[in-house]
């Protein structure tokens, strides 16, 4: 596609998305351009290479201790798990989290919120928290995730294959283009939308025509799908993992699917020995067996 092709598919998806219709009452925006940028802060998943594990020698106080993290919301559940695990274990200590978009939390940390662990969904957003003096120490990738499309269960559009979300008519739903998962869906559209033979002319301009809502975040993507409010929606595998039954999904070839890379960090101002056995934790042989079960792939 080139540069005059891609101005014009952006300027399609925005008025498209300007008019489209939202769907039920959750909080949403219809949000333009969509445009086709050079992928950032995550790779191809069939040519990623998988990075080396990682380990930090850090262990949780006697007698525990009150500590805040910051989480992506699609860690939702997985970290859900690992607090369980970790306060059964450690008598006194007692975790907070606070979920939602990765480019939100960003936002509440500028804005003075107090946490001592900062887990992104992608480097783009631990970046801007780095570069605001938000974080303490390096950050280092703990998990991955790819992408996928879902449908509700009875999948009522036939959807069958990623060429699906260009059919007229389609209602697809999206993150916005500022969350993590919002921004790779947009680019694995774009890279699909490169192969005309098997995608069709104008593929990202058909699709945009389709989104009806652009969420917070991915699980308000993938509860609008679960309802029936969309036919088809872009999420993390692990989101989809989670959701069970109530969806289907539809595989997006390796070629053009994103590989995630998720970075954590101790925050500056936050409980560093307990932000730092946190992260220890999570980068542990125990910590990486919770978030596999939860459909991530470790690192």
């Amino acid at each position: 596609m080139n540069a005059i092709t891609r101005r014009a598919a952006a300027a399609a998806l925005g008025l498209a998305l300007l008019g489209a219709p939202l769907l039920g009452a959750a909080p949403a925006r219809a949000q333009a351009p969509f445009d086709c940028p050079e992928p950032v802060a995550a790779s191809p998943a069939a040519a990623a290479a998988s990075p080396a594990p990682m380990t930090m020698d850090a262990a949780f106080p006697d007698g525990g201790g009150a500590l805040t993290v910051f989480a992506a919301a699609s860690l939702t559940d997985a970290f859900g798990e690992i607090k369980a695990d970790l306060e059964a274990e450690h008598p006194g200590l007692a975790i907070t989290y606070n979920f939602a978009g990765s480019q939100a939390l960003v936002t509440q940390l500028a804005e003075g919120a107090e946490a001592d662990v900062f887990a992104s969904a992608n480097n783009t957003q631990m970046k801007a928290a780095q570069e605001q003096d938000l974080i303490s120490g390096d950050p280092v990738t703990f998990v991955r995730n790819q992408l996928v499309i879902v449908t509700p269960a009875d999948n009522p559009a036939g959807i069958d294959a990623p060429d699906d979300l260009g059919a007229s008519g389609l209602r697809l739903v999206l993150a916005q283009a500022d969350v993590p998962v919002g921004r790779y869906a947009r680019e694995a559209v774009c890279g699909m939308s490169e192969d005309t033979a098997a995608f069709g002319e104008d593929f990202v301009g058909r699709v945009a025509a389709n989104v009806v809502s652009e969420e917070e975040d991915v699980r308000d993507v993938l509860t609008k799908v679960e309802l029936g409010e969309a036919d088809a929606g872009i999420v993390y595998v692990s989101d989809a993992y989670i959701s069970g039954d109530q969806v289907q999904q539809i595989e997006i070839p390796a070629d053009f699917n994103i590989l995630a890379t998720y970075p954590i960090a101790a925050t500056a101002g936050g409980d560093a020995a307990l932000g730092d056995a946190f992260i220890a934790y999570v980068l542990s042989d125990e910590g990486q067996a919770t978030l596999a079960d939860f459909g991530f792939d470790p690192v």
